[in-house]
């Protein structure tokens, strides 16, 4: 894990994160081909328990098939997967930015694709008996009829895979929550690492979550069942049925009759369609969940960080830190919070890489981390104040005044003396009469003289009159709006104290708590165990900014939660009681991790803090943004000082 020599290239970091998520994606379809083996066993004809079960026959064949119904589901979600939920003001700006898109349709067709494999699937496995073929030959001396039943069939579970679209959708199961690191309240051991696996095993959350899976699965069929079933018969029987009379006569000698007549006996169809397409939810609610809980494993192969098979670890980890992606470097920070609090080797490795070519490991991986945690400062900064810029600090560049390139041979002008001279007084009769009527004709000619006119006072009271009509359409849009958001409906377009303030803190379109929490992670698991690695004690030379830094953090989020106007239409917020209004899940959980990594700097560098840069009262206002509650040694001894 040494720097690797000069001239070699560091390769990137997707070069061991894609084979790592390939590992995953394997592991994922073993439990995934086995359910599709008893889905095809089910499928399967009862009488000969042999061939049931055997996977040489056809039920091999019915495995594959379902499988690959499976894996266009896996396709896409490899496609359109993205770390942390979904930032959004209001709900209808949820469906406005994410149901409009070219996303959406891929959605559409990747569960209809599915649905079409597992039900032909299932039509080729049925036999004579379950009367699913396209055509009825009926007597020797009829022409054949259409059969209705396998187009309701097919019917229903096209629309159940619509019905999964847009509860994929609404759920957001395109998202993966990545673990977020909080530093340990006790240092511990700096020679002995942690257990790497800080979650339970995919297996055991995988057979925790059937039991729901299969509920939710039974109430999606049964509620597609009914509500399929009245659509058909209020409005779509004969439109879908013309179609399929139309396409049909081409390939069949039918009966003249175009249209269907009476209710055909499809009861026995329904329950069917509900043990089946019960099984086509599991089937999809099982891919959704298997890529979940292996995508979000810890970046770890054989219990070591995925870098460690590099010729140079930390290049690669830096190369992912650095990427343009944002599911990227989500991972690359994970990766980093691991190394530095359950990987000691590693970590010492940070410490002494000095000869990197831009700049030491270490003070490229703080420099990295305060990054994160700045753009927080600048997001909360422009939540406080809406005409904050970045650029607005002090110390900023200032434009250059004009550069005189021609020496002055004269003194300026002065503003208090007029430019141009005054004009001859006149001496004759002539020019007294010239000059009277110069000035007449300048005075109707003068602008105060033109807005007297007939014209300009139309004008101006067509303006007026336009001012008051776009009041009046305004007052009468707002009284309109109001109404519509205090409703029922309006509950789409309600804002949300919850919503803003995670948009705020957090950033959008979707959330960085991960890489929030495990950049504060980071940054505290480096200056901690540095008293006792870093050899060359080069390292505390960044206490001061990783001190001030989380300082601001945690001051400017504060100031946000306390100070932030909660909307008017905001009857969840509006309705918890006072001291429960302000309170944010996401937004806490952010804070706690800044402030227990703040507390263990301090708790670590407590003595050494003055001697480092930090005047008394920066010491003391880091000190009472942990919490006096937290942190009564860090106060008093801070006060002695």
């Amino acid at each position: 894990m040494a720097l690797a020599p000069l001239g070699t290239q560091v390769r990137p970091y997707r070069d061991y994160l894609t084979p790592a998520l390939h590992r995953r994606f394997n592991k994922a379809s073993r439990y995934t081909l086995l359910l599709c083996y008893a889905i095809a066993c089910w499928m399967g004809e009862w009488d000969n328990m042999l061939w049931l079960w055997f996977p040489l026959g056809l039920t091999g064949i019915r495995t594959l098939l379902i499988f690959l119904s499976a894996l266009s589901i896996y396709v896409l979600r490899v496609a359109q997967w993205h770390v942390g939920r979904r930032q959004t003001e209001t709900r209808v700006e949820t469906f406005t930015r994410y149901f409009f898109r070219p996303a959406t349709l891929i959605t559409l067709v990747a569960y209809a694709f599915s649905a079409m494999l597992f039900v032909e699937t299932y039509v080729w496995s049925r036999g004579t008996q379950a009367r699913l073929n396209f055509i009825e030959a009926g007597r020797m001396h009829e022409r054949f009829r259409l059969n209705e039943r396998p187009l309701y069939l097919r019917y229903l579970f096209y629309l159940l895979s619509a019905a999964q679209s847009g509860v994929h959708l609404w759920r957001d199961y395109d998202k993966i929550e990545l673990q977020a690191m909080k530093p340990k309240k006790e240092r511990g051991d700096a020679t002995t690492s942690t257990p790497a696996r800080r979650g339970p095993k995919p297996r055991h959350v995988l057979t925790r979550s059937l039991k729901g899976i299969a509920t939710q699965s039974t109430f999606l069929a049964s509620v597609i069942a009914a509500a399929g079933f009245c659509l058909y018969y209020l409005g779509t029987r004969n439109l879908i049925w013309s179609y399929y009379y139309s396409f049909s006569r081409y390939l069949w000698s039918l009966s003249k009759t175009s249209t269907p007549t009476g209710l055909a006996p499809f009861l026995p169809l329904c329950f069917m369609f509900v043990t089946e397409g019960t099984l086509l939810v599991v089937l999809w609610e099982f891919v959704n969940k298997t890529f979940d809980v292996y995508l979000a494993q810890e970046p770890l192969k054989n219990d070591v960080p995925i870098t460690n098979d590099s010729t140079d670890p930390n290049g690669s980890l830096l190369n992912g830190l650095k990427s343009k992606k944002d599911t990227v470097k989500a991972i690359a920070f994970w990766e980093l919070a691991l190394i530095t609090d359950a990987f000691p080797e590693r970590r010492k490795t940070i410490y002494s890489e000095m000869d990197r070519k831009k700049a030491p490991t270490h003070q490229q991986v703080t420099d990295i981390c305060l990054g994160q945690l700045k753009w927080l400062i600048e997001r909360v900064s422009a939540g406080l104040d809406p005409a904050y810029q970045p650029g607005d600090a002090s110390g900023q560049d200032k434009p250059a005044g004009p550069i005189s390139l021609v020496p002055r041979i004269a003194q300026p002008l002065k503003d208090d003396k007029p430019i141009a001279a005054a004009p001859p007084q006149p001496s004759t009769r002539w020019e007294h009469v010239e000059a009277a009527t110069a000035s007449i004709a300048k005075s109707h000619s003068a602008p105060g003289n033109a807005q007297q006119a007939y014209s300009r006072e139309a004008i101006n009271k067509g303006m007026k009159k336009a001012q008051e009509g776009a009041r009046e359409a305004e007052s009468f849009f707002t009284t309109y709006y109001n109404k519509l958001v205090s409703s029922p409906v309006g509950l789409l377009f309600q804002h949300s104290f919850q919503r803003t303030s995670n948009i705020v803190v957090l950033g959008a379109p979707y959330s960085q708590l991960s890489q929030v929490c495990n950049a504060a992670t980071a940054l505290a698991n480096l200056a901690v165990f540095s008293l006792a690695e870093d050899s060359l004690g080069r390292f505390h030379q960044g206490i001061p900014s990783i001190v001030r830094i989380f300082t601001i953090a945690l001051k400017k989020i504060d100031e946000y939660m306390d100070t932030a106007p909660i909307h008017w239409s905001d009857k969840e917020t509006n309705g918890k009681p006072e001291a429960e209004r302000r309170k944010v899940p996401e937004v806490d959980e952010a804070r706690e991790c800044l402030r227990q990594g703040l507390e263990k700097v301090l708790g670590s560098f407590n003595e050494y803090l003055s001697g480092m840069g930090l005047s008394r009262l920066e010491i003391m206002e880091a000190k009472k943004v942990v919490g006096v509650k937290k942190a009564p040694e860090m106060i008093q001894a801070g006060a002695k000082q």
